[in-house]
């Protein structure tokens, strides 16, 4: 039925169906391009925030790590747990991830959700992890000792500005070294350019590997 026009306006007569047309191919064209533009704005946006939620899970696993070193020094006339304990030169040993094992609620904690394969230390008794040691507080000369202790805390001056654990870069073995360069090199920046870093008092925070060498080196005691 055709289309009567009363004032100006066009109804459609008694019977008959008005059709309604859908989105032209222009239209389409537009809300496309419209959700790709806030794909590219919100993407980054939401990767950041998945990458942030990363950091402070890895800034617990350090403060846990703490936690348990803080308990192993308890059981050990107040020592920091070694690098590496074994009964003698040439011998397999065991490692620090070993050693604070049975203070641990997870193994889990030893790894980095941005470094979830981890590593094993070679010719050592080990667990895979992600998180490097400081060499310079808890290893001996010999590489072992018959018994497990290193530093006694009480010998250390200003512990909240000496590091124990360190976000590990992959491939290279978890006990760290004695060498302030070779320290540095060691270090991962996983987390936009940072590494977390666990300190003797139990606080844990993001740095660059440079800031921990000056202006006041944080690996020495």
């Amino acid at each position: 039925m055709a289309l009567q026009i009363y004032g100006g306006q066009f109804r459609a007569g008694q019977g008959s169906t008005v059709h309604r047309h859908g989105f032209t191919l222009v239209e389409l064209l537009v809300v496309v391009a419209i959700i790709a533009v806030l794909a590219a704005v919100l993407f980054p946006v939401f990767s950041r925030v998945r990458q942030k939620s990363h950091e402070v899970t890895c800034v617990s696993n350090l403060k846990q790590l703490l936690a348990a070193s803080a308990m192993y020094a308890q059981d050990y006339d107040r020592t920091l747990v070694p690098a590496r304990a074994g009964t003698a030169p040439g011998t397999l040993g065991y490692s620090w991830c070993v050693l604070l094992q049975p203070y641990l609620k997870s193994e889990q904690i030893l790894l980095c959700p941005l470094e979830r394969e981890g590593q094993v230390a070679a010719r050592t008794t080990d667990l895979p992890h992600s998180y490097g040691i400081n060499f310079s507080l808890t290893f001996n000369a010999g590489g072992f000792s018959s018994a497990p202790y290193t530093y006694r805390i009480a010998a250390l001056d200003d512990v909240s500005s000496l590091i124990m654990f360190f976000d590990l870069k992959p491939g290279l073995e978890a006990m760290g070294s004695s060498y302030a360069t070779d320290r540095l090199r060691r270090v991962d920046g996983r987390h936009f350019g940072r590494a977390n870093f666990g300190f003797l008092d139990g606080h844990a925070k993001g740095m660059t590997a440079e800031e921990t060498a000056e202006p006041k080196n944080l690996w020495l005691p």
